[in-house]
């Protein structure tokens, strides 16, 4: 009794707070565009970052670890233009690779460094001294000059793997950008003054500022465009690397959104057309949800939150969710103008049956979505927050700017039906025999619904994790074939990053830690020789060393060692640095107490990076970590690199998915129970809504789709969107098996009411996901695919396995609901 006295005062109120919509409907509507306007004037400040720091929240320890790596040694996230010929040692090769080089140099913006076999180091001796110059200083122009440069160049293991390839059939490239925009461009090293510079810009007060995720893109392009005037049969050209990977994401994510919400707007209005046959039923929707989109947006820009590869999606899911409230209050509307009610008294009754629903199903909605607020990952957390804010935009524009907007257009009911109960339709008789065979034939209905979730259960133990956002793009595209050839002829193009700080000045000048950082760099090398995630280069400081000391003993390749004399390491790297060479300051810092260690290795999928880093980082902290050199403090050890970050964004993203389900399963039940009014009911109304999420994942499992960061959104995002219609059906059905104690009638008039409109959202949802099938992406086809089916799944689950259940469970024990 209370809980309908609870029902019946919060009708009440729909029903007054829309009158008052509809008598201000003209300050309501001014304010709603007041507020449009202030958000389209925030809008202009919207940025876009899809980099893979950008996945990252700012305070992020990992994140800030980078950055001071980057600070120091520069960016390791480098562009690789690989080229392949069978004539690489002839002079017209050279002389093309030359002008190549001269003009990515010249007119490449932002760029800090540039290598190739042009001005590669060359390390030798002549006689006692010792030189470092350009591998082409002197260009060869005979064969025997050209011999003796082919030999120096396959033989010499600084070359090998990186600018040249063990066949000699491919060389490389290899293009840094600054770390910062405010740095002047160039081909100096990015180092070169760095301390005096940083010290300067911070007496001044200016902030160091990342090189954005705009000026990277104009640099890769750049690089694209002049490395595509340079190819043809005999000089064919490979642009690749983890930067021009991202903003070919970027790009293709880019164009897909658009698609996306043409396609949207175009599909969505359609359906909506077909299923109220008036155009207030396709304008007015479409409206709100631009509207909403519009606010969000601009809350988003407000906040400075930029968008970012998985908040792209975010307008195409907004235009598809918001919609469902209007279609609710408009299905309900157009009934009350069939059966005879004027325009304003359809639309306050409508508001008055379903105003409890509408919020009840905005808030679990937004429930669903904001349980991903507190992932690791952080454009997951903001699609997760602007999602339910978005959510709850459209719930108040539905509430206000609906009926005002809606109080201005003269409806009326179809010719014929002005006075009097409208005549069943075709859809009414359908959803009449889906009420009576689900509560007639409950067990049938749930023995079928129990033994395909069963399948789906034990799909679940097939399901695998991938995080490979190579494998999103298309098998043909430039990028993704680049890519996978430089990681097998160049062998590799990701790096992991380790930095040994030895504890104290000139460290690095004790041969024991040299040497050992020698041995560790062979044995990984050799240990992950035949492996899928192999070692294809170490880079360090003893690179260096080992070549100044064989340049140092008449070039003999039997010396290309670490020094046996330890007092002979500093003075040779006093020669080095006296050479003119500034090659150091990338592998050590300028105190010798800091060593980079560099590990190439191919672009894989993440899942096989973290059990590599694990196995990595162990060995040197076993190696280093707590011991000391003489007067100086524990040597330390730092994992860093971008293959860190893609390791660490994976396993982010796996707790996130993990998370984000155990929170959305806990607030979206309790709410729930809590809106419903009853435990038990609460409880039972979970089942239908598990029930489609077990399905899809078992799917997903059975065909060997690999769970990734959007896959992973599914279950979460179906919860939310799952739990409307069971929210709409259970509060109809409640609502009128009280006034009846029949449970056949309960379910059919809750079908009536509600459930056209839940046919109508269910099919504008599902189109709407369905049009991510469209994306140039895999990824985003799968997310698209995979959601819209559940969505359909929690239709027929609510249609038919609800009923059932409620068949089966209330007939047996409440044989008294009205008492």
């Amino acid at each position: 009794m209370a809980m309908t006295t609870s029902k019946k005062r919060a009708e009440l109120f729909f029903e007054k707070s829309t009158a008052l919509m509809i008598r201000f409907r003209l300050l309501v509507v001014i304010t709603v565009l007041a507020c449009t306007i202030l958000s389209i004037s925030q809008i202009r400040h919207l940025g876009v970052d899809t980099s893979n720091e950008g996945f990252l929240h700012d305070d992020d320890p990992i994140l800030l670890t980078y950055n001071e790596f980057r600070e120091q040694f520069g960016r390791d996230d480098k562009i690789a233009v690989a080229i392949q010929s069978d004539e690489i040692f002839t002079v017209a090769f050279l002389e093309k690779l030359k002008q190549l080089h001269e003009e990515l140099k010249e007119n490449v913006p932002h760029l800090s460094d540039i290598t190739s076999m042009i001005n590669a180091r060359n390390t030798h001796g002549d006689g006692d001294v010792l030189r470092v110059d350009d591998l082409l200083a002197e260009f060869p122009e005979t064969e025997e000059q050209l011999a003796a440069l082919k030999q120096v160049v396959l033989s010499s293991p600084l070359y090998k793997n990186m600018l040249i390839s063990e066949d000699g059939i491919f060389t490389s490239i290899v293009l840094e950008s600054e770390v910062y925009d405010n740095i002047g461009s160039g081909d100096d090293d990015l180092l070169s003054g760095f301390d005096e510079d940083l010290a300067a810009d911070e007496e001044a007060g200016d902030p160091q500022i990342y090189l954005s995720d705009q000026q990277i893109t104009t640099m890769v392009e750049t690089v694209r465009s002049i490395a595509q005037k340079y190819d043809d049969e005999n000089f064919r050209t490979y642009v690749a690397g983890t930067p021009v990977i991202t903003q070919t994401i970027k790009k293709s994510m880019m164009m897909d959104m658009k698609r996306f919400i043409i396609l949207a707007i175009i599909t969505i209005g359609f359906c909506l057309f077909i299923m109220f046959r008036r155009l207030s039923g396709v304008i007015l929707p479409l409206l709100v949800v631009a509207l909403t989109l519009i606010a969000t947006v601009g809350v988003m820009a407000l906040t400075g939150t930029k968008f970012k590869t998985p908040t792209i999606i975010l307008p195409s899911f907004l235009l598809a969710v918001g919609v469902g409230d209007c279609v609710h209050t408009l299905a309900l509307t157009y009934l009350n103008l069939r059966n005879g009610k004027t325009r304003n008294e359809a639309i306050i009754g409508a508001y008055s049956h379903s105003g409890i629903a509408i919020v009840m199903t905005s808030l679990t909605t937004a429930a669903g979505l904001a349980s991903f607020a507190m992932a690791k990952v952080a454009p997951i957390a903001d699609l997760g927050l602007f999602s339910a804010i978005g959510v709850m935009i459209a719930m108040l524009y539905t509430f206000t700017f609906l009926p005002a907007v809606l109080s201005y257009i003269p409806l009326k009911a179809p010719k014929g039906q002005a006075e009097g109960p409208a005549e069943p339709t075709m859809i009414d008789r359908i959803l009449d025999w889906v009420a009576d065979f689900s509560v007639r034939r409950y067990r049938l209905v749930l023995g079928i619904s129990g033994l395909i979730i069963l399948v789906g259960i034990a799909g679940l133990f097939r399901v695998f994790f991938s995080h490979d956002v190579l494998k999103w793009l298309p098998e043909n595209l430039d990028v993704r074939q680049s890519t996978e050839i430089i990681n097998e002829e160049l062998r590799g193009s990701v790096v992991l990053e380790m930095v040994l700080d030895t504890g104290r000045e000139n460290g690095l000048y004790d041969k024991s830690t040299l040497t050992a950082i020698d041995q560790l760099a062979r044995d990984l090398e050799n240990d992950y020789r035949d492996n899928e995630l192999f070692i294809g280069k170490v880079i360090s400081l003893t690179t260096i060393l080992k070549e100044i000391n064989q340049a140092l003993h008449e070039n003999n390749p039997e010396f290309y060692k670490i020094p046996d004399n330890e007092k002979l390491i500093p003075q040779e790297l006093l020669l080095f640095e006296n050479s003119g060479s500034d090659d150091l300051e990338d592998v050590i810092d300028s105190q010798f107490r800091l060593a980079r260690i560099t590990l190439k290795v191919p672009w894989l999928d993440a899942l096989l990076y973290t059990p590599f880093i694990n196995d990595v980082e162990k060995r040197f902290k076993d190696q280093f970590e707590g011991k000391k050199l003489e007067g100086g403090e524990e040597m330390q050890v730092t994992v860093t690199g971008i293959m860190a970050l893609l390791g660490n964004i994976f396993y982010a993203s796996i707790y996130s998915a993990a998370q984000s389900y155990g929170i959305a399963l806990v607030v979206v039940t309790l709410l729930m129970v809590i809106l419903i009014g009853e435990l038990r009911l609460g409880l039972l109304s979970m089942i239908p809504n598990l029930g489609p999420i077990l399905i899809v994942l078992g799917f997903i499992g059975w065909f060997s789709i690999p769970l990734n960061m959007f896959t992973m959104l599914v279950a979460s995002i179906a919860i939310g969107l799952s739990v409307d219609n069971t929210i709409h059906f259970m509060y109809n059905f409640r609502k009128y098996y009280e006034r009846s104690g029949d449970i056949a009638d309960g379910v059919r008039n809750a079908l009536n009411t509600a459930g056209r409109a839940l046919l109508t959202t269910t099919v504008v949802l599902s189109i709407g996901f369905f049009i991510f099938m469209f994306a140039s992406m895999k990824n985003l086809f799968e997310f698209g695919l995979f959601t819209g089916i559940a969505i359909i799944l929690a239709l027929a689950s609510n249609f038919f396995m609800a009923p059932a259940l409620l068949t089966l469970v209330i007939g047996k024990t409440d044989q008294n609901p009205r008492s």
